[in-house]
């Protein structure tokens, strides 16, 4: 049975709907039927016809990659699943959403073609589906999916580094409503710094292109407080693409990763005074610069750390990974003290929903890696095509601060240029990078010097170069080139078996390149690879599903190992300075804020202790900017004392 998700509105919104207007989420989650296809030359429209009885069920978001027989397929396969249309979505707008099908999709409808998306699989995307539905009866959906390397698509052929999981691998919807019916809501938000008061540019894009007018309800609610920002009634004359209007804000909270305050907002489509269609987005305030080579969040400067995760990486899950286990990947990086991370593809909605929550900053990218060096114009079109699908799909997410436009790619001026020019008309609000694996020989040259933030993939003594004693050397020629841009360490660490030594060495390569980098005051942060031991179809060790590169300071599980602690304790923002007896009741303890990388001002971080007498003391540590130092005398501490440093969100910093 298909769970139904209605989306109600409040009555202080004062609409209404009449029976023949719904608005309602249907999941299409779950149960679907499926088949491999090897005869790749078959008719497809036989399948989409008579689905084989042969088929077998399975859950969607689903890959075939995970599972035992078919760990190594990479071809073709076929998705089936019969729903309802009741007749009460006759005249209705239709859209089925799917998250994202890797890499090709062909989707039918009762044996019609509707629609495909093609030579990309990361990115979501949508068909109507009212012309074709048969109301009152079921209807069969059935979906062509194929994830053979391609030369015509991104990721290119073989060069890239994860696992090419197959399948529909994300969530699945219909989406009912009237017309006129919203296609997304853009919110450009404006913080002004000296008095924390705001502006919000708002922008609605419909699916019908012949509206010229529109009537809209808004409200905006402060997340955490449940305060109403406004709450306004207004019609809109197009503007370009979209219907937009400009919002004040008298005080607002800025996002920050230490205190990261969103912002829902809902608006409501009308037409002849009723809902049409019902759009809930959240965003947040936060100002984001690179000046002089210096970062700054919020105007205040900062220096800061961060790692890698490779989704897809759990063989139980492969890369259609359930929300429950992309939480558990989101607070293991809270809990490595990082703030800041990139990911190599575009990612699941969930997965930026929860940077956004928890606060950690995010560098997004396309999934462009090494190879080709130059983009044919066939390529150079896809890539703008899921650049525009990319950033209209996560404008919204105060987490994001840059675009990425490919990683370790050598890359042209023309290509990167045209990239650049095309996503900046999307979005004027975020940083475009372009990561390198090579600035410290090519230099002046190399193509991250065409991005707004020059980037490095620093693996000299592993990758690049065997020698890391020479890194100080590259950093004398690298640093006249980056002293008025900044420099962000986009990759670092070390990848068994391809290199000896274990987690022992992988601790040791940390500490001497770590250390470099705080030294070095261009460089403005750091992002370690990665995370957790991840799948990959490049991998050294093991074999399908299993086929790995042990690169984390987890394994596949997520179970840390020794270096995770030694990776967490390096990117607590404070250093313990003194803990020592005061008399016979009381400790003294003297903490600093760190001033190298991590480098931000702590607010409202808790220091936290047993009593002798088995009762939790908590004290408030006073706002302490990078070098400032602060002691705190704890009385009748424990006979250990032992004590705990936790943010404001309560995830513990550091412990004696």
């Amino acid at each position: 049975m298909l769970k139904k998700i209605f989306v109600f509105i409040p009555l202080f919104l004062g609409v209404m709907i009449s029976k023949s207007q719904v608005i309602e989420d249907v999941s299409f989650n779950g149960k679907w039927q499926f088949i491999i296809d090897k005869n790749t030359e078959a008719d497809q429209q036989n399948y989409a016809l008579k689905f084989p009885q042969t088929s077998k069920e399975v859950m969607v978001p689903h890959t075939w990659n995970i599972e035992d027989e078919h760990q190594n397929y990479y071809g073709k396969a076929w998705y089936k699943k019969d729903f309802e249309a009741p007749k009460e979505w006759k005249n209705s707008v239709v859209m089925l959403h799917f998250g994202a099908v890797y890499h090709d999709a062909v989707v039918y409808l009762n044996g019609k073609k509707i629609g495909e998306h093609l030579q990309s699989g990361y990115t979501p995307f949508a068909f109507d589906l009212a012309k074709h539905l048969n109301y009152g009866t079921t209807n069969r959906l059935v979906v062509s999916v194929d994830n053979r390397f391609s030369e015509n698509m991104l990721p290119f052929a073989k060069s890239f580094d994860w696992a090419a999981d197959g399948g529909i691998t994300r969530s699945v919807k219909l989406h009912i409503s009237a017309k006129p019916s919203i296609k997304y809501v853009h919110i450009t938000p404006q913080l002004n710094l000296r008095d924390s008061s705001a502006s919000a540019f708002i922008n609605i894009n419909l699916n019908e292109h012949e509206i010229n007018k529109l009537a809209i309800k808004a409200i905006c609610v402060e997340r955490k407080t449940g305060k109403v920002m406004f709450s306004e009634e207004k019609e809109l004359n197009k503007t370009g693409k979209g219907f937009s209007w400009r919002v004040n804000f008298n005080k607002v909270t800025p996002w920050h990763f230490d205190n990261p305050a969103l912002y829902d907002l809902k608006v409501t489509t009308l037409r002849n005074g009723k809902s049409s269609d019902v759009k809930e987005v959240h965003f947040g305030f936060r100002e984001i610069d690179i000046k002089q080579g210096k970062w700054y969040l919020n105007g205040e400067q900062v220096r800061l750390p961060g790692i890698e995760y490779m989704p897809g990486s759990h063989p139980a899950y492969g890369i259609a990974e359930p929300l429950n286990f992309i939480d558990s990947v989101a607070r293991k990086l809270k809990d490595l003290n990082v703030v800041i991370t990139r990911f190599h593809w575009q990612q699941d909605e969930a997965f930026l929903n929860k940077m956004d929550e928890l606060g950690i900053l995010v560098q997004e990218e396309l999934p462009w890696w090494q190879k080709p060096q130059k983009l044919s114009p066939q390529l150079l079109q896809l890539a703008k095509s899921q650049l525009n699908e990319m950033i209209n799909a996560h404008y919204n997410h105060p987490s994001i601060f840059a675009w990425g436009l490919n990683n370790e790619v050598a890359s042209t001026l023309e290509d990167n240029s045209a990239l650049k020019t095309y996503a900046q008309q999307l979005d004027t609000s975020r940083l475009f990078t372009v990561i390198s694996d090579k600035l410290d020989k090519r230099l002046a040259t190399d193509p991250s010097l065409h991005g707004d933030l020059p980037t490095w993939n620093e693996y000299v003594g592993t990758w690049n170069g065997k020698d890391r004693t020479d890194l100080p050397n590259r950093f004398d020629k690298i640093n006249p080139i980056v002293k008025d841009k900044g420099l962000l360490i986009t990759e670092y660490g070390l990848c068994e078996p391809a290199f000896a030594g274990g987690d022992l060495r992988r601790v040791d390569e940390m500490l001497y390149h770590t250390k470099l980098y705080r030294e070095n005051p261009n460089i403005l942060g750091f992002i370690y690879f990665c995370l957790s031991d991840y799948r990959t179809q490049m991998g050294e060790e093991g074999l399908g599903k299993y086929k790995i590169r042990r690169h984390g300071l987890t394994d596949m599980f997520l179970k840390p190992k020794p270096s995770y602690h030694v990776f967490k304790q390096l990117c607590s923002p404070v250093d313990i300075i003194k803990v020592a007896k005061k008399d016979e009741h009381h400790a003294e303890i003297e903490i600093e804020a760190k001033q190298s990388i991590p480098s931000y001002t702590l607010r409202n971080y808790r220091l936290k202790y047993l009593d002798m007498n088995g009762e939790i003391k908590e004290i408030l540590i006073k706002e302490l900017k990078p070098g400032e130092k602060m002691t705190v005398v704890l009385a009748h501490i424990n006979s250990q004392y032992a004590f705990e440093i936790l943010r404001p969100d309560g995830f513990l910093v550091i412990k004696y």
